[in-house]
């Protein structure tokens, strides 16, 4: 492995330590997701097996209330997915447990809280922002953005706006990034 390499994951490996010793919100504000924050809609491709399977399992699950719905998608896409950075981003996915990282955790993500969400008025956007450890921007390019996903439900109660991150989830950290210092971000 190359230096550079060697240096991404005790950067990792440091970052997920830390989160680890302090795992609440807290804990969270150690990291900081920057503007701009470019936002986006989905552009994930789940091959026809996947998407039978997802539309099976959502069928057995009350999706309704807005927090099962993250549930359920979260589930799912930790099922396809484990983190690592040694792989060639891809976008498509077949149900086949793979490597993946914080591209492919929000786009899948995304997309599978797009698609199950039934007849509710919830719609799921990756975010892209740069990202902050200790205040210190890292210098490796796999490390120095992240991708996490605002989810927008409009009920009669009013917009409810979550902050998830599903590859934060897979590593057992919880999903909700609410205590990250944000900024202001703006679903379309």
């Amino acid at each position: 492995m190359s230096r550079s390499g060697v240096r991404t994951w005790v950067v990792a490996a440091a970052m997920l330590g830390t989160l680890l010793v302090a795992r609440h919100a807290a804990a969270l504000s150690l990291i900081t997701f920057r503007a701009p924050h470019a936002v986006r809609a989905p552009v994930a491709r789940l091959d026809s097996a996947l998407q039978k399977d997802l539309d099976v399992q959502a069928r057995a699950t009350d999706l309704e209330p807005l927090d099962e719905l993250v549930a359920f998608a979260l589930r799912a896409t930790s099922r396809v997915l484990r983190f690592g950075l040694s792989h060639r981003t891809r976008l498509t996915f077949d149900g086949v447990e793979r490597e993946g990282n914080c591209v492919e955790y929000a786009e899948l993500f995304a997309s599978i809280v797009n698609r199950e969400r039934g007849s509710a008025d919830v719609r799921a956007w990756v975010v892209r922002s740069d990202a902050e450890i200790l205040g210190e921007t890292a210098k490796s390019p796999a490390l120095k953005d992240h991708d996490w996903v605002l989810v927008v439900a409009h009920t009669p109660d009013g917009t409810r706006r979550l902050y998830v991150d599903p590859t934060l989830y897979d590593m057992g950290l919880g999903w909700d990034i609410s205590g990250v210092v944000l900024g202001d971000v703006r679903s379309p």
